[in-house]
């Protein structure tokens, strides 16, 4: 059994977490990353382009914000959003100073950089290293441990090798960036996207806010699993952005893709048209016999969940600290809505919060431990699915899942007699899945990660049908337009009993007041007023000893 002391332990190696990792060590914390894969090479953004939010100050920037306030249904915050371009900014800035190579377009002045995933992230995993972080690949984390008190203080799971051996590490504080969760629709690299942590987190009594805005769909070939080896400007459906769209008897699908969507959910095949592609892109397709005669590829929709969704765990303060103490949450694992609405990131919200709600997340986490006394005895947090012996087979309850989450007819299109039926059903399986679940070794793991799926497809069906109106990526057919009531966001959480309530934004000056306040509370909840967020520390700058070189990690990160 593996037993480390730390200051501070990240809990995921993609972007948001790698960024923690490096903030932590910069203020001079003792930190250990675990990763239930390998950190810097898993998740979705090692399998194609990362597009990051990246515009100077000025008037660009005003009218970025503005745009995109607007475009997210008014649920998000301009001062979150122009914090974090400010923090963004500075540590592309940084990235390069590192020896990361940008486009050469970004270089131009452009408001958004494109990052190869996978060189974006081994540049991480180095930085990570040489900053003197501990880091645990194959690790996943099965529970969080908290103090007498209450408080969060480390984390304990199994090493995925060697006969799955437990470890135990105990923290002054924890940082949770595993990710969101897609449900195990097969989009390139969220076979590890299956809302771990926001089970963990809710486990210990953290609070979820807009896990409505969770049915964001992509496209994919029909014919082909994502796989490593896929080319990384496909995966994201980066391809697909600008290729023109046609069904079976050749008419275009013009505008926007909804009606994509529509004629896939009607039995439609749909094609995008390879001539429209990068060359390297048009060439790996047709190596993997993705392309037909005609030059088509047949596409399939992909549900992209919470990871390009904006719901996630809800955050307490501006250095990333959720409602537990001693927790703390960063990139698709936290709630994107202060920064994105009710839309989705794909215009490069999200990798910039990945990098700026990372480098905040460490830096708090480093702030709190450093109020604590020594870690002395911890206590796992009590966990659905960990049963020492199997009774229910975690397939049936993924198959549940999939069945009421994956097609677009269960999320992309909601009402209320759909909903009611999918929470009927799920609601009805949890019982069974906390105290049935279980096993060990590996039948631990998958027993774990059903029980995760369950969890967050309760929360986004209860969420969506608090939600009786349309907005951003949430869409209901009984109640097709927005209503001013609705400016508001919905907070839930539970997993015996699910609940739902909502929290009144803070009001942006160049609005109107709105002569409605909100809606009725959900389910008895106690509506909360978001407070005015204080002012954050400065967070500590990342300054690496070297640019390109080997994995020699020195003893500490240069300051």
């Amino acid at each position: 059994m593996i037993d480390i002391e730390t200051d501070v332990l990240v809990l995921g190696g993609g972007p948001a977490g790698t960024w923690a990792a490096v903030s932590a060590a910069a203020g001079g914390a003792r930190v250990v990353l675990v990763d239930k894969a390998r950190c810097g090479s898993s998740g979705p953004s090692a399998f194609g382009s990362t597009t990051v939010w990246n515009i100077p100050p000025g008037a660009a920037r005003n009218e970025a914000v503005r745009r995109s306030h607007a475009h997210g249904g008014h649920l998000g915050d301009p001062d979150s959003m122009h914090r974090v371009l400010d923090e963004t900014h500075k540590r592309i800035e940084q990235l390069v100073g590192w020896g990361y190579r940008l486009p050469d377009d970004a270089r131009a002045g452009a408001q958004r950089v494109r990052l190869d995933g996978a060189g974006y992230l081994r540049r991480m995993r180095r930085t990570v290293i040489e900053a003197g972080v501990r880091v645990l690949d194959h690790h996943p984390a099965l529970q969080l441990l908290r103090d007498g008190d209450g408080v969060v203080s480390g984390a304990a799971g199994v090493r995925q090798h060697n006969g799955f051996p437990s470890w135990t590490v105990r923290a002054g504080a924890v940082v949770v960036a595993t990710g969101g969760c897609a449900f195990l629709s097969g989009g390139a690299g969220t076979d590890v996207a299956t809302g771990d942590g926001l089970l963990l987190a809710a486990e210990a009594g953290a609070r979820l806010s807009g896990m409505e805005f969770s049915s964001a769909y992509g496209l994919a070939p029909a014919s082909h699993a994502m796989t490593p080896a896929m080319h990384p400007s496909f995966a994201p459906g980066l391809a697909l952005h600008s290729a023109v769209l046609y069904d079976e008897s050749g008419a275009v699908f013009e505008g926007d893709r909804h009606a994509v969507f529509a004629a896939i959910a009607d039995g439609r095949r749909v094609f995008a048209s390879v001539a429209d592609m990068p060359e390297a892109v048009r060439h790996w397709l047709t190596r993997q016999g993705a392309v037909d005669r005609s030059g088509r590829v047949s596409l399939r929709a992909v549900l992209e969940g919470t990871v390009r969704g904006t719901g996630g765990l809800a955050l307490a303060g501006p250095d990333g600290a959720t409602t537990v103490a001693g927790l703390f949450g960063a990139g698709d694992a936290v709630s994107r809505e202060p920064i994105m609405g009710a839309v989705s990131g794909f215009g490069g919200q999200s990798g910039a919060w990945a990098i700026a709600s990372g480098v905040w997340a460490g830096a708090g986490a480093v702030r709190f431990a450093r109020t604590r006394s020594a870690v002395g005895a911890v206590r796992p947090v009590p966990g659905a699915g960990l049963a020492s012996r199997a009774r229910i087979d975690p397939r049936a309850i993924v198959g549940l899942v999939q069945e009421h989450t994956l097609p677009l007819r269960r999320s992309y299109w909601r009402s209320a007699g759909s909903l009611r039926d999918s929470i009927a059903e799920l609601d009805a399986m949890w019982p069974g899945a906390a105290f049935d679940l279980g096993g060990s070794g590996a039948d631990r793991l998958r027993a774990r990660q059903a029980a995760a799926l369950l969890a967050v497809a309760r929360w986004t069906k209860h969420s969506a049908l608090a939600r009786t109106e349309t907005r951003g990526m949430h869409r209901r057919t009984d109640h097709p337009d927005a209503g001013a009531e609705w400016r508001v966001r919905l907070t839930s959480g539970g997993l015996d009993s699910v609940w739902v309530g909502t929290e009144r934004l803070r009001r942006v000056t160049s609005e109107p007041p709105s002569a409605v306040l909100g809606p009725a509370v959900v389910r008895g909840q106690v509506p909360v007023g978001l407070e005015p967020a204080p002012t954050p520390q400065e967070a500590p700058v990342i300054i690496p000893d070297r640019r390109e070189s080997d994995l020699t990690p020195p003893d500490r990160l240069a300051m």
